[in-house]
């Protein structure tokens, strides 16, 4: 089989983009490790690891997994006007995405998941990669749904809980606006096509020096995100949404019973939420640093009165908590998306190509 190369933009790898891109990707790791950190006792630590109850890892990790083959069910349905692929055959292209990802910062694994699927099954990159950018979206309305179940159910107090605070509550109201607004504005661009690519080129003509300039990505763009107009394809993407993340926060949960903390399901929720809110912007490869601070953050929020934590104390307990967590979410998916990238045998180089 011959060799196959994706060639990324200069600032993504290669020698010219190398410092500038290790330089924030270290740096914001850093900056939120150090907040992370901060404080700790590590013979706690140490305690809490002792107190882990690991016969819950095992099945938690299945769990994890059966939400990335949903993840690969979601991204049928989004692409199932353009061709109907099984998640079966997504699923290790979702892998590898999540791999690169977890690997390089600035978001690389969407770029080749694009390529990747161009290869495997022609669909063009650009509508591929308009698609992943669909997929972040229910992403998003997801863990919107997520905060304002767990901010409501700590403002009726539900199991003890108590208010979840103001930075959460804003979080949860802006998402709420944004992400309504943005499942509108997409339905109203897939639902009628060759108007939108029409309005947004015109609009983009109006920019300094680009009068004359022919915006041929905006069609295969467009495309990639017509599912929205479609309403079977919507309820699917949206039912497969909402199973992938039912199931990571059922994961999370499982890794809080192996080390008994004591929280009420409704804590995990804002756990996922808050965590994998922070790592959206793309600085830092897997999100090191940003997630661990958010779990540690969000559970101190009610550790401390609702959990029981074994020995060790609450904040010990959330930095250990939110160490393997973190660990379980980005090792495994990583090794076995980079096995299907060897497999695959896609090579990533330096220069930019085209999008097709």
């Amino acid at each position: 089989m011959s060799l196959r190369t994706i060639k990324l933009p200069g600032w993504l790898s290669g020698r010219a983009g190398r410092p500038a891109r290790l330089a924030l990707g270290l740096g914001g790791s850093t900056a939120f490790l150090l907040l992370f950190l901060r404080n700790a006792d590590w013979d706690e630590i140490g305690r809490a690891f002792s107190d882990v109850s690991a016969w819950w890892i095992a099945p938690a990790l299945v769990v994890y997994f059966v939400g990335i083959a949903a993840r690969a069910w979601r991204w049928h349905w989004l692409l199932l006007h353009i061709q109907d692929i099984a998640w079966w055959r997504l699923f290790p292209i979702v892998a590898i995405g999540f791999g690169v990802n977890n690997v390089l910062p600035l978001r690389a694994g969407e770029f080749v998941r694009a390529h990747v699927l161009y290869q495997r099954h022609g669909i063009s990159r650009l509508s591929g990669l308009s698609s992943i950018f669909m997929t972040r979206v229910y992403d998003g309305l997801m863990l919107t749904v997520f905060l304002v179940l767990g901010v409501a159910a700590s403002l009726v107090g539900l199991w003890g809980m108590t208010d979840a605070g103001a930075e959460l509550t804003a979080a949860m109201a802006f998402l709420v606006f944004g992400i309504s607004g943005a499942f509108l504005l997409f339905g109203a661009i897939a639902r009628r096509p060759q108007r939108a690519e029409s309005l947004i080129g015109g609009l983009l003509r109006r920019l300094p020096g680009q009068s004359e300039r022919e915006w041929s990505w905006l069609g295969p763009m467009i495309t990639g995100m017509a599912a929205q107009a479609n309403r079977r394809q919507v309820a699917g993407a949206l039912a497969a949404s909402l199973v992938a993340w039912a199931l990571e926060a059922l994961m999370y949960w499982m890794v809080g019973q192996a080390f008994h903390l004591g929280l009420p399901v409704a804590v995990y929720l804002l756990v996922a939420a808050a965590a994998n809110l922070l790592i959206t912007a793309p600085s830092t490869a897997g999100g090191v640093g940003p997630f661990e601070w958010a779990t540690k953050a969000t559970l101190l929020i009610w550790l401390p009165t609702l959990g029981a934590a074994g020995s060790a104390t609450a904040e010990s307990a959330a930095v250990a908590y939110a160490a393997v967590l973190h660990a379980l979410v980005i090792i495994p998916i990583s090794i076995t998306g980079l096995v299907c990238l060897w497999i695959f045998q896609v090579q990533l180089r330096g220069r930019s190509a085209a999008l097709e």
